[in-house]
């Protein structure tokens, strides 16, 4: 009998042992975990933290490099790579290569950061295709136009971001030099020029005139025929009242990057796609396409999160349903084209207008590229990069989003 009882305390002692060894794991566990998580919310870069979104997409190399996935359109209208992998892009709208100085000043550690402290898989860069075309010299960079835009993706490609080259304004007037001695070009300058001069000429620095346009996009999609890591947003916000032209000329830059690369995708402003899908129109007949909607979230005063004075656009009350963007969205994932929302947020992202946009994004298999990278900062000029309650609650969709 005694032996009996010795046997069973010896049992019970081991299992005491096992019962709080796991435990004491599970509480290690945890506690990194959530150690981890609040490092993210409190905007520290995680030490070689890399958010790839399961591994579609995006690989990253045993060396430290990244292979990318050709991107396409599936039937029914997400974006899935050479595995027919889902790929939620998710990241920024940076760089600014497309006015002021040509966004010069930029650095690869600042790069690095983003890509560190913020689960995301592709930027948006703007370009002037007039500064491309006439090879301009950015004087805060060092480097002519060309070579500056081809370094700038190359880093962000060496962080893991595909990258979304996006036309922008073609004004004249080539980058300034970042001091404050020398005027330095503004998004509308094309406008400003015409206006205050009407001719031949400065109308070509209006959004009506594509012919700067047609040569750079050419040129860009023959350089990066061969990888998969570029994508085109080939004409940003045009708001051409004739329709009719304004068709034509964007199946003109979609058929000139088609033409010299015939699998990236190509991204589409949904300009007018309320009046293709009502049947007024004719659908875009090109394969891989991406519908693009911009939208904001309708503030005025200052915002909580920078501290600053301004101004966001947008409707007062927007929901998806409201606003005519859940008609668009099922029409083009009915219609095998993938839907975006490049540009989102602002200096203020409101909590419900953010729950709204990032929970429907998330449902539907929709792109979200903030606007823009300096508004997540605590002060965008800092040494040392901090993040604010704007980038606090864009880190933590991004990561559901890339988690999902």
């Amino acid at each position: 009998m005694n032996s009996r009882r010795l046997l069973i305390m010896l049992i019970g002692i081991v299992l005491i042992l096992i019962v709080g060894t796991a435990g004491a794991v599970i509480y290690h566990l945890f506690n990194t975990t959530a150690n981890l998580e609040q490092r993210r919310i409190n905007g520290t870069p995680t030490q070689g933290a890399i958010f790839t979104g399961k591994g579609c997409g995006v690989k990253k190399n045993s060396d430290g490099t990244f292979t990318f996935s050709w991107l396409h359109v599936s039937s029914n209208g997400q974006i899935v790579d050479e595995k027919n992998c889902r790929v939620p892009l998710v990241g920024f709208n940076m760089g600014g290569l497309f006015l002021r100085d040509g966004g010069g000043k930029v650095t690869f550690s600042k790069i690095q950061w983003y890509r560190q402290t913020f689960p995301m898989n592709v930027v948006r860069v703007n370009f002037n295709s007039r500064w491309w075309d006439d090879d301009v010299y950015v004087p805060s960079a060092g480097l002519h136009y060309r070579a500056w835009l081809q370094k700038y993706v190359e880093w962000q490609k060496q962080v893991g971001n595909y990258v979304m080259l996006d036309k922008g304004p073609h004004f004249g007037e080539p980058p300034c030099d970042g001091s404050n001695n020398k005027l330095c070009p503004n998004q509308d300058q094309g406008i400003r020029d015409y206006k205050a001069n009407p001719n031949a000429e400065t109308a070509k620095g209006l959004e009506t005139y594509i012919g700067y346009d047609i040569p750079a996009l050419s040129d860009l999609a023959r350089l990066y025929a061969n990888d998969p890591a570029i994508l085109y947003d080939v004409w940003n916000e045009p708001t051409l009242k004739d329709l009719p032209g304004f068709f034509q000329d964007m199946n003109t830059l979609i058929n000139t990057v088609r033409q010299q690369n015939p699998r990236a995708l190509i991204i589409v402003y949904q300009r007018g796609y309320r009046e293709i899908a009502s049947g007024q129109y004719p659908n875009y007949t090109q394969p891989n396409l991406v519908i693009d909607a911009h939208v904001y979230p309708n503030f005025n005063g200052v915002s909580p999160a920078t501290g600053q004075d301004c101004h966001a656009p947008g409707k007062p009350g927007w929901t998806p349903q409201n606003s005519n963007l859940d008609t668009l969205v099922q029409f083009a994932h009915s219609h095998g084209q993938a839907f975006i929302i490049n540009e989102w947020g602002g200096c203020y992202d409101a909590p419900e207008y953010h729950q709204l946009i990032t929970s429907y994004a998330q449902a539907q298999g929709i792109g979200l590229v903030y606007f823009e990278a300096g508004n997540v900062l605590v002060d965008r000029a800092a040494t040392t990069l901090a993040i604010n309650d704007n980038g606090k609650l864009v880190q933590q969709a991004y990561e559901n989003i890339l988690d999902q």
